[in-house]
């Protein structure tokens, strides 16, 4: 980095960048949660305000450097919310205003995690649609779309979002919603980081969102089974939009979390098939009465410094496709050096999510409305081993799973950006009209491309295609 760049850094922010030999160094470049994302930057810039962001992105531009914008670091793809010595982070974590507007509209920063604002609105007896993990962060979640723990409820996280305060590629700020530069507010519901730094979400609030949950460990020997069950469940879901599922494939357990956004009286019908089953090894989470606070505070990932790659498919709802997929899976993991841990997730949306999306104004994402289920694969492992068998790892499970789901029509287009590896053409997936619309709406409040050329990596709309 240019000594012109750190000059203007500091004169403009003193006291809040942080460079190479300084205390704070090794604490900003180990932020992320993935230590594929652990690359050392020319600076860490620590931005607090929009009138910040906005100086801050007016010198990177002026002087042509490549930057990249960090909330909470939790994409594990590198060079998305990291950058090399020859660029600098804008790290907006510090942006985590909360205000309640007499509407009910949650007006909050950027840099807030999820658990932050579950517990801030279930102090005020109120809920948002957010991350089903209290360590992640707000901004990446939503501008990726956002799968919470109950999608056919209110739909996705983006789905709920009023209004955006955003940054532009010339330093200006605007509000984007469904009055004020509609366009943009459909194309950042799902867009990425394509059209400017935001700075403040405003979201849709609902009266507090009661939760019953479990999440009990099954033997994966009695795979069949199981996803009879997980299917079973995923057909409730067309019926009741309160039921939640996923059900994780991993090394010696099968995780399947029971969801219900209410308090019955009465365990779900939809879980007895799970109640059934003979290979139940143990109950990890017994039946609690929560909130999503609760539930994400319970769901909240460790911690512990490994690398990590993702991959991301989308299918139509299959028993045959499923057990497929975790013969492939069996297959794969045996090839895994010692250490190296594959494992996936199987995460359904209904028609009432795709719909509720609909209602809300609709979204960059071109979702169909049909039984569906969002894939994630994810593969962790020690900095020791090496990252290539990682990479084939993903890139074979999931090539597999979209040529076996091609085969039998089970095939959707779309990969949602939130569990997509970065070779993944997510904007694409979205559908010829929503990239195209995509692509006039950055033309359009990123004439010069800064975002497009200046920012370091992510999805980004010139990769595309």
């Amino acid at each position: 980095m240019s000594a012109t760049v750190l000059h203007l850094l500091n004169d403009a922010f003193p006291g809040k960048v942080v460079t190479s030999g300084s205390d704070a160094y090794d604490n900003e470049t180990n932020t992320p949660w993935s230590q594929t994302c652990w690359n050392p930057a020319g600076a860490y810039v620590q931005l607090s305000s929009a009138q910040e962001v906005a100086e801050a992105l007016k010198i990177v531009n002026k002087t042509g450097t490549k930057f990249s914008v960090r909330a909470t670091g939790h994409n594990p793809n590198a060079g998305f919310s990291s950058v090399g010595p020859e660029g600098v982070v804008l790290d907006v974590r510090r942006l985590q205003s909360k205000t309640l507007r007499e509407d009910g509209i949650a007006e909050v920063g950027a840099g807030n995690l999820w658990g932050e604002v579950y517990k801030w609105l279930e102090d005020q007896k109120l809920s948002a649609i957010g991350g089903r993990d209290r360590q992640v962060g707000l901004a990446g979640f939503l501008l990726g779309g956002g799968m919470g723990a109950f999608p056919n409820l209110y739909g996705l996280g983006a789905d709920g979002i009023k209004s955006f305060e955003l940054v532009l590629a010339d330093g200006s700020i605007i509000n984007a919603n469904a009055k004020d530069h509609p366009d943009l507010h459909r194309a950042l519901k799902g867009g990425g980081s394509n059209f400017g730094i935001v700075t403040r979400f405003d979201l849709d609030t609902h009266p507090l969102i009661k939760v019953l949950y479990t999440i009990k460990l099954f033997n994966p020997s009695d795979y069949e089974n199981i996803i009879r069950a997980t299917i079973s469940a995923q057909e409730a879901m067309e019926k009741d939009n309160r039921i939640g599922l996923f059900t994780n494939f991993n090394n010696g357990f099968v995780a399947v979390g029971l969801l219900y956004a209410d308090w019955p009286e009465e365990q779900p019908q939809a879980f007895e098939p799970f109640e059934k089953l003979e290979s139940l090894m143990t109950t990890l989470v017994p039946p609690t009465r929560g909130t999503l606070l609760s539930l994400a505070e319970t769901m909240g990932h460790a911690q512990e410094p490994k690398k990590r790659r993702i991959g991301s498919v989308t299918t139509k709802v299959s028993f045959d496709l499923y057990a497929q997929v975790y013969e492939a899976w069996t297959e794969i993991t045996k090839t895994l050096p010692e250490g190296m841990v594959l494992h996936y997730t199987i995460q359904p949306v209904g028609e009432a999510g795709v719909e509720a999306g609909q209602v809300r104004g609709g979204s960059a994402m071109g979702l169909q409305k049909v039984p569906q289920c969002w894939w994630v694969f994810t593969c962790e492992w020690p900095q020791a081993v090496s990252d290539e068998a990682a990479e084939r790892a993903i890139e074979e499970i999931t090539d597999k799973t979209k040529q076996m789901a091609q085969e039998k029509d089970l095939l959707l287009d779309l990969m949602c950006m939130s569990f997509a590896t970065a070779g993944q053409k997510v904007l694409s997936s979205y559908g010829a009209d929503s990239l195209r619309m995509l692509q006039e709406t950055a033309a359009k409040y990123d004439p010069t491309g800064v975002f497009q050329n200046l920012q370091n990596d992510g999805f980004l709309l010139k990769n595309s295609v």
